[in-house]
């Protein structure tokens, strides 16, 4: 073979490689565009709501008690709230069946909404029992009192003594305390609009103990019940402990000069229906 022919085929065994290297390259290059142009799908973002706090069982829930938070997988059961496919005030005035820790998401299973059988049971703190009495917008700080206030419930009544001529006395007494108040007529909420007042409620309806329910249905055939709202600037201690029943008495004679002086006129005008009759009344009587 001549050098002529070996160079020549030396040539063409360069080029060749040539060739092939820059084939190589070209479509290296070209896989690589491939991949910066189809880039992975994006993950879809899910927020769930949870709690913002712990919420005890009988909880009203409030706007306050909640919050959106990241969930970090596909898989959201459906007894989930989801944001963009359900308003976090769906749950807002429902009512906490067990404990639940804050940043645990709120479920269907977890609440009772209003409405929903069991709403009242759920309100209800494990062994309480729930008592209503009849209330007018005097007895009840002009439909001022929502549920979830405390309050001090106040019996007045009229006795008739057997000394002094049979004269008849009255007496107001504090007869439970610091009882809670799960519902006004029909509405368990204290959700209401600025200005508005549980006007048309004619109930109050407590949580008591089983005991305290037995007192709450002989004083409701006694006397005249009103209501006495308590201050929300009390202690834990305090509003932890339960509702007792009262021991102080104010009687007619305490807040009328006149009775307690005994100057009182000695005739009394009695109406009785259509019936009038003039009863005489013993001077200076103090009972």
């Amino acid at each position: 073979m001549g050098p002529r022919r070996i160079i020549v085929l030396l040539i063409a065994v360069i080029a060749a490689g040539g060739t092939a290297m820059y084939a190589r390259s070209w479509i290296e290059g070209q896989q690589t565009s491939v991949a910066v142009a189809a880039p992975a799908p994006k993950q879809e973002i899910h927020e769930v709501l949870v709690a913002d706090t712990n919420l005890p069982a009988g909880t009203f829930v409030k706007p306050q008690h909640l919050r959106w938070q990241r969930w970090p997988t596909d898989d959201v059961p459906d007894s989930y709230v989801l944001r963009g496919k359900r308003p976090d005030t769906e749950m807002v005035g429902a009512v906490v069946r067990s404990f639940i820790a804050a940043g645990e998401p709120i479920t269907d299973g977890a609440v009772v909404k209003p409405g929903d059988r069991g709403f009242l049971a759920a309100v209800l703190s494990p062994g309480m029992r729930a008592v209503s009495v009849p209330i007018t917008p005097t007895s009840s700080n002009a439909g001022l009192i929502f549920p979830g206030d405390r309050v001090d419930l106040i019996l007045t009544q009229a006795l008739t003594s057997g000394d002094n001529g049979g004269a008849t006395r009255r007496v107001s007494e504090t007869v439970l305390k610091d009882l809670r108040i799960i519902a006004m007529g029909a509405d368990l909420s204290d959700a209401v609009e600025p200005g508005k007042a549980n006007e048309r409620a004619k109930t109050a309806t407590f949580e008591v103990t089983p005991r305290q329910a037995e007192a709450v249905a002989l004083l409701t055939e006694l006397g005249k019940l009103s209501l006495s709202l308590r201050s929300l600037a009390t202690d834990q201690e305090a509003a932890n402990a339960p509702a007792t029943m009262g021991d102080s008495l104010t009687w007619d004679k305490d807040v009328s000069h006149v009775l307690k002086t005994g100057r009182v006129s000695s005739r009394l005008l009695v109406l009785r229906g259509n019936n009038t009759e003039d009863v005489k009344v013993q001077q200076g009587s103090k009972q």
